[in-house]
């Protein structure tokens, strides 16, 4: 009998590993095409040849994990929560007074601009 528990244990514990490695496929290949993390290179430098991901205006980069960042002359934006400042992102347009701007994208996407 106690063989028996032990087999059962083990099934239970298999089959709870498959389930959970399907939920994570399913997850993955499902996935749509917003950005849930951060694109980073060695170099913190934007035109060290690390592609970045492209986005038409400031107001696209809501898909852009919550967080700050900060949005160069050039457009580059740079993620300011890690000390290393990565290049995350590059604005094709951007207005006069959003340049050399520190932005924060909450969880629900909004974009604020931070006074100082």
């Amino acid at each position: 009998m106690l063989g028996n528990k032990r087999g059962e244990h083990f099934r239970l514990a298999m089959l709870v590993i498959v389930v959970s490695i399907a939920i994570s496929l399913i997850a993955f290949i499902s996935a749509n095409s917003k950005i849930t993390g951060f694109t980073t290179s060695t170099s913190s430098d934007a035109n060290s040849g690390t592609s970045l991901r492209e986005y038409d205006d400031v107001n696209s980069l809501e898909t852009l994990a919550a967080g700050s960042y900060y949005v160069d002359g050039d457009g580059i934006v740079y993620w300011v929560d890690d000390e290393s400042k990565p290049a995350v992102a590059k604005v094709k347009f951007v207005q006069e007074s959003q340049k050399n701007r520190q932005i924060y994208v909450d969880n629900n996407g909004n974009i604020g601009y931070l006074i100082g």
